[in-house]
């Protein structure tokens, strides 16, 4: 019967599936729960899945809560912005209030605490709202702490993180440390000699006393893209300076790009939308290297290829060589490569080099460029015409044998 199950799973998880969230072997493909013997179906993509007795998802307007084995034991049309499981409870983050519901799907509390990012709780619930981290207990507002968060993880200790900034707590609500990660956090995991973090790529495991003790590559068999409308959101302002910054540079195409990234985050399509923006900021990379030439050249006539880069995606670009020996093919250059000083943000330099064609038609060239932070390979094309001097010498040369032909051949024309 295994086995079945698992045909079952391959045939209906199709490999361009998203997964936004995922809970030791529950995973969630856009909007199918997948356990090791059940597949529940949703109508929208699943953006948060909690686990303990039973199992929570949630979308953008629904709950579901089933147990163990895939039963479903309720589900409610209900735009929740977050849950949380203990036992066989389910905390929900509804607008500004949490709520609480039983095992038949109940609600056992209500409590209003501004609108809410992110929740746990056991005896007491720890939520982030939009007014500051909060834990009540019986109702009851014990303590508040003015940190923002869209995780949050209790045990005998708080965990609570901002996109990529972890911070450790006691259960009081005094902070015992602070760490920046590499990338999104999407999970917590307590241990009884540390805490494990969980990122996009990685599992970091941290003494108590914040002293790092491991540092696994995580991979995995299929799209990953947790906590997706903060990701993008992020990614949408990120790009947004960026080209801010990039005047002068030839970004049509990179514009062309996020517009359609916003239709596909405003159509629920997170992956498709966190594609493309990928897609644009690599495009935008290509056209910090600028390579200008003019639109017609002349065989065996010099003329100046301006080359240039503009710094927009780093702080500081360093050891940056652009490589012309591609050039090599169809003209004779003045340089191979060009050196560059340093760059910091925004700036943005040039030289001009000179080139001479040795043949006449369309050519297609590759410019590399190669730094301390990015390798970039650029392609130009040039349109090579024959000189005004060689068609100068093929009219005489025309001429004179028109000079020179005899009475009988212009009678035979």
């Amino acid at each position: 019967m295994e086995n079945v199950e698992e045909t079952k799973v391959v045939k209906i998880i199709k490999p361009d599936r998203w997964v936004y969230c995922k809970k030791g072997e529950f995973v969630c493909y856009e909007n199918l729960l997948v356990g090791k013997n059940f597949i529940l179906g949703l109508e929208r993509p699943i953006l948060e899945i909690d686990v303990d007795r039973v199992i929570a998802v949630r979308t953008e307007d629904e709950v579901a809560v089933l147990d163990l084995e895939g039963k479903v034991l309720w589900r409610k049309k209900v735009k929740a912005n977050a849950l949380a499981v203990h036992e066989e409870r389910v905390a929900l983050g509804v607008g500004k209030r949490v709520e609480i519901y039983d095992l038949e799907g109940k609600r056992i509390f209500k409590k209003r605490v501004g609108r809410v990012l992110a929740l746990d709780f056991d005896d007491e619930i720890v939520v982030a709202t939009d007014r500051g981290l909060k834990c009540l207990k019986l109702k009851r507002e014990i303590w508040r702490l003015n940190v923002r968060a869209n995780l949050v993880r209790i045990h005998d200790f708080i965990a609570v993180a901002n996109y990529d900034e972890f911070t450790l707590l006691t259960r009081d609500g005094n902070v015992i440390w602070k760490k920046k990660l590499d990338n999104v956090i999407y999970d917590v995991e307590f241990h009884e000699d540390g805490v494990v973090v969980l990122t996009l790529g990685s599992r970091v495991k941290f003494g108590f006393d914040g002293r790092v003790v491991e540092v696994l590559k995580e991979s995995y068999d299929f799209k990953f893209l947790p906590y997706p409308q903060i990701v993008l959101e992020r990614k949408f302002e990120e790009l947004k300076k960026l080209l801010k910054l990039s005047k002068g540079m030839n970004v049509k195409g990179v514009k062309k790009i996020v517009e359609e990234a916003e239709k596909s985050f405003k159509e629920k399509d997170y992956g498709g939308s966190y594609e493309l923006l990928i897609r644009a900021l690599e495009d935008l990379k290509r056209e910090q290297l600028m390579v200008k030439t003019p639109k017609k050249v002349r065989v065996n006539r010099e003329f100046k290829l301006k080359v240039a880069y503009k710094n927009v995606l780093h702080d500081t670009v360093e050891n940056l060589i652009v490589d012309l020996t591609d050039l090599e093919k169809y003209f004779e250059v003045d340089r191979k490569v060009v050196e560059f000083p340093p760059l910091r943000r925004g700036m943005v330099v040039s030289e001009e080099v000179k080139a001479v064609p040795k043949f006449e038609g369309l050519f297609k060239v590759f410019v590399n460029a190669k730094s301390n932070v990015d390798e970039v390979s650029k392609e130009v094309s040039v349109r090579v015409v024959r000189g005004w001097f060689d068609l100068a010498g093929l009219f005489r040369f025309k001429r004179k044998e028109r000079e020179e032909a005899s009475p009988f051949e212009e009678l035979l024309k």
